[in-house]
């Protein structure tokens, strides 16, 4: 079974759970920007939680299927359409799994909300892994290129057990049912893509350290005020436009030391910096906490001009 690219869109990666373990050698850890969404989208096909799936910026994607799928879209939400091979057109949307007839198409559109869409096969994406992982790194190139018109994508045997459409309940929305634009597959639910539509700031967990005695307590009180996602925003980071700058206690340099995803780096300017899965493993600002994986996942889904606070939160 395989998948034809018809049209990649903006940005089309192939991610997975990343490659954690090698930083020693210069290489992060990558994978998913929005880990629960591409999770949910293998849960509901019952495929291995390790297994590839497709991460779309911004919609754009058409591709076929050469064979009967089973595939799920969730994350950014938006509209999903499916063609089958003798022209019949139906719509579906995000939170879905659909069944896709041989010489079927799928059209993934522009989100209404969120960023990012997570497309999963059931059996799971199959290309070549490199360092364990075949997850995209944009900073450093590793893993398959983004993904461009006339790619012919495998799909695995990556199959652990029963899809959704006997256990749609286990995907987070026990209703079951229609979905938003009157698509007829199971819902099971659309993740955190959705976060953030609205005027109210999103609100992001951050768990204090490990620099934090570097910053006066007037730093978590300029944090908690809204600010705003930047137009500096992708995979490695993004940047925050606060209230006001972020005042550190001092301005001296610090030696470079390992950084995660979701790690809250300040410079000099007070602007501060959140970290993707594709950061830099080492960093010279000092860190004034980490992001929760949950709140990790909500900023990969929101637009520049986006509201934002920081809370601060306990292990």
């Amino acid at each position: 079974m395989s998948l034809m690219i018809l049209r990649a869109g903006p940005a089309a990666l192939v991610q997975d759970l990343g490659r954690p373990g090698h930083a020693a050698l210069g290489v992060t850890g990558s994978g998913a920007a929005d880990r629960a969404a591409a999770a949910l989208a293998l849960r509901c096909l019952g495929t291995d939680p390790g297994a590839a799936v497709l991460e779309l910026l911004l919609g754009g994607l058409v591709l076929m299927t050469d064979s009967p799928a089973v595939v799920a879209v969730t994350g950014a939400r938006g509209l999903v359409v499916v063609t089958t091979s003798s022209g019949s057109r139906r719509t579906a949307a995000t939170g879905e799994v659909l069944r896709l007839d041989a010489g079927s198409t799928l059209e993934i559109g522009r989100p209404d909300t969120g960023v990012r869409t997570y497309l999963g096969v059931r059996g799971g994406i199959e290309v070549p892994p490199v360092l364990g992982s075949r997850s995209r790194d944009t900073l450093s190139g590793l893993g398959p290129p983004p993904l461009v018109a006339g790619d012919v994508l495998a799909v695995g045997d990556a199959v652990v057990g029963p899809w959704a459409d006997h256990w749609h309940a286990a995907g987070g929305d026990p209703r079951g049912g229609m979905g938003p634009r009157g698509g007829t597959g199971p819902r099971v639910g659309a993740g955190p893509g959705g976060r953030g539509g609205g005027p109210d700031p999103v609100v992001l967990d951050v768990i204090p350290g490990p620099r934090d005695d570097l910053f006066p307590p007037g730093a978590w009180r300029v944090l908690a005020e809204t600010g705003h996602v930047s137009g500096h925003a992708d995979r490695v980071g993004v940047r925050i436009d606060p209230a006001g700058p972020v005042p550190r206690s001092s301005t001296r340099e610090i030696p470079s030391e390992g950084m995660v995803r979701g790690a809250v780096q300040v410079p000099a300017d007070g602007s501060p910096v959140v970290f993707g899965p594709d950061h830099p493993v080492t960093g010279g600002y000092p860190v004034i906490g980490v992001l929760t994986s949950r709140s990790s996942d909500a900023l990969s889904q929101l637009l520049p001009g986006a509201p934002v606070s920081f809370r601060r939160v306990s292990e």
